[in-house]
């Protein structure tokens, strides 16, 4: 390898790093959020999502963002295309769901 691409690798490990650290936040906080909203679910489930998302998710973070190998800037970039991905998809989804509601005669 060269010199080059050795100091490509902290970088695209920081982005590898951050798009699944936000994908893997994403994923628990709208199962914490699903578990919360429904009523059938019990007060441990619900608690539980939430203990995974915010302690044990962010201490990964945490422990990630100390790795010398992992760059911050990377990390950031990583997180924030898969936040904009996400928010993205959630737009088309809230729009195709408006469209396909029938408009009210009034």
């Amino acid at each position: 390898m060269t010199d080059r691409a050795l100091t490509f690798l902290p970088f695209a490990a920081g982005v590898l790093a951050g798009a699944l650290w936000n994908a893997a936040n994403l994923w628990c906080l709208s199962r914490a959020v699903g578990a919360w909203l429904n009523p059938q679910r019990t007060r441990r489930q619900q608690i539980g999502w939430f203990v995974v998302k915010f302690p044990l998710l962010y201490a990964a973070a945490f422990g990630l963002m100390q790795i010398p190998g992992v760059s911050l800037i990377g990390f950031g970039i990583g997180f924030t295309v898969v936040l904009g991905s996400a928010v993205f998809v959630a737009l088309k989804a809230l729009r195709q769901s408006q469209h396909s509601l029938p408009a009210h005669g009034g």
